[in-house]
């Protein structure tokens, strides 16, 4: 059941960050609130992607990812994910950590 609510959070968070895209980047970059906003909503679909991929990786391999990143990696070289796919959610993983870790070295434009 956790993994349904995962997916749920992904569906959700995607669709706000879909409506987001439509933000120009002057009011953007202009308010905080709105980047607040933005970021939170690319954190929750990115980290409810991370949890699904590690749940899937578990489950569906005999690999047990090192970190995040790995974890994409892993679902595309066991052909759960094609693998053009895993690099691009592995590169969302990094991201992830600089939300996370770096928030205040974040210049708009890599988050816009």
């Amino acid at each position: 059941m956790r993994i349904l609510a995962q997916v749920q959070t992904l569906d959700e968070a995607l669709e706000a960050w879909i409506r987001y895209q439509q933000i120009p980047y002057e009011k953007f970059a202009a308010e905080k609130d709105i980047q607040y906003m933005v970021c939170h909503a690319m954190l929750l679909a990115i980290q409810a992607s991370i949890d699904i991929a590690t749940a899937l990786a578990v489950m569906k391999t005999p690999r047990r990812p090192d970190t995040y990143r790995e974890t994409f990696h892993v679902l595309g070289k066991f052909g759960i994910v094609p693998e053009d796919l895993a690099s691009e959610m592995a590169k969302l993983a990094g991201f992830r950590n600089n939300l996370v870790h770096d928030y205040s070295g974040l210049e708009t434009k890599q988050v816009f």
